[in-house]
């Protein structure tokens, strides 16, 4: 399936505002953790984060602690407890691989401009806010712009394997639907009511995400690790189902598809 000009318009322009170049793109990362010890160790907290090239938070993608956030200090200090848009959950009973994806845009839903931007990790298995101590940390820095990047860094103190890929649209991303996964929208036109169906060969990170015709996203559907096999997801759209045209971005194992919406309203 070839998408339509106005997909590509909405999702790959280079938009310039006061000079800065504004990319659109997406970002897949990946790390695995492993213990320190700890009061509570293989038991731990975890959060990872965006940063700009001057240390402003951007955005939080994943945030495993429920009641226990405050352990995550330098977390903290930097987000001010901020988890929106974030994937969140319960103390993690065991150090694994993390993937996350980020969509190039703020807390607002809107598009960041093009520069360097840090990807932050921190992971806590002590009471880090009442003893003062706080856990392991690390980040990595990467270009966002008009270039793909597929970078794998060095290892760091319990951050391992730390790997990223980064797909600015329609400079690299093809306009076809992989041959590993059918995907299905019905109905479409649809005026509230959405049924998403695809197929995945493999266990495989899923992300979706919906987006307006300005390219700013709306609201987050799915980021779950997904296992093989058929699966069914149902929205409502009411609410969004105010625009015209919406877009589906789904990010599977890395791959980046994009499916459009047509929205009737009585």
């Amino acid at each position: 399936m070839i998408f339509s000009i106005m997909l590509l318009f909405c999702f790959s322009q280079l938009n310039q505002v006061s000079g800065q170049t504004y990319t659109d793109g997406t970002v897949s990362f990946s790390v695995s953790t492993t213990s320190i010890g700890g009061n509570y160790s293989p038991r731990h907290v975890l959060a990872i984060w965006i940063k700009d090239s001057e240390g402003n938070f951007v955005i939080s993608r994943k945030v495993l602690a429920a009641s226990r956030k405050q352990h995550l200090v330098k977390w903290m200090v930097s987000s001010g407890n901020n988890s929106v848009n974030a994937v969140t959950g319960p103390t993690i009973n065991n150090h694994t691989t993390h993937t996350i994806s980020w969509d190039c845009r703020d807390l607002s839903g809107n598009l960041v401009p093009d520069g360097t931007y840090e990807i932050w990790m921190e992971y806590s298995s002590r009471n880090s806010a009442n003893d003062g101590v706080p856990g392991p940390s690390a980040h990595i820095s990467f270009e966002k712009g008009t270039d793909q990047l597929n970078l794998t860094f060095q290892d760091a103190a319990y951050f391992k394997q730390m790997s990223l890929t980064y797909e600015p649209l329609g400079v690299s991303i093809t306009e076809s639907e992989p041959d590993t996964h059918t995907i299905l929208i019905s109905p479409n036109p649809t005026r509230e009511m959405i049924n998403l169906k695809f197929e995945l060969a493999e266990d495989s990170y899923v992300n979706i995400n919906l987006y307006d015709t300005q390219g700013r996203r709306i609201r987050e559907l799915v980021d779950d690790n997904i296992i093989s096999g058929p699966h069914h997801y149902s929205f409502n759209l009411d609410e969004e189902c105010t625009n015209q045209t919406l877009f589906l971005r789904l990010i599977i194992n890395k791959e980046l598809i994009i499916r459009k919406i047509n929205c009737l309203k009585l």
